[in-house]
């Protein structure tokens, strides 16, 4: 069976580990993920958007300082911009499950600047699932035990 369903404007959605709905934001101008990286101990912002179709397409990454587990190389046009380091990979996503950090400062920011610590619907080293719910979606009746798996 599919069903249609539709939102006034792209909507980012965060699932706990076992498949509650935790919250609904809007998100038509996108969200920033924002963390401490654990190594370096410096901000990391991963730029989102948010497809007609439903999927979460990283835009943008910006980080301070170069160190194991960053970009680097020309593959996602790496460049330095306002002191910071920025990639542009421009990879969509169905979902995306997330540990939330242990170090403090793991944040969502709406382009209104609302910022929302993970904390809030999980604890740390606990599990999100982050989904879209774009304009107009078809798809088939989501799952009890998985609704961001993606759908035929």
């Amino acid at each position: 069976m599919v069903f249609l369903y539709r939102t006034q404007t792209p909507a980012l959605r965060l699932y706990g580990s076992d498949g509650t709905l935790c919250a609904t934001m809007p998100a038509a101008q996108g969200f920033t993920i924002g963390y401490v990286h654990s190594i370096n101990l410096s901000p990391v912002d991963e730029v989102f958007s948010v497809s007609e179709c439903g999927m979460l397409v990283l835009t943008e990454v910006w980080f301070d300082q170069l160190s194991t587990g960053m970009p680097y190389g020309d593959e996602d046009g790496f460049s330095v911009e306002g002191g910071r380091f920025v990639t542009r990979p421009n990879r969509a996503f169905a979902s995306i499950q997330l540990r939330v950090s242990p170090v403090p400062g793991h944040v969502i920011t709406l382009k209104n600047g609302t910022k929302k610590a993970l904390t809030r619907w999980a604890k740390p080293a606990g599990l999100l699932v982050l989904t879209a719910a774009p304009r107009v979606r078809p798809c088939a009746e989501p799952s009890k035990e998985a609704p961001w798996l993606p759908t035929p």
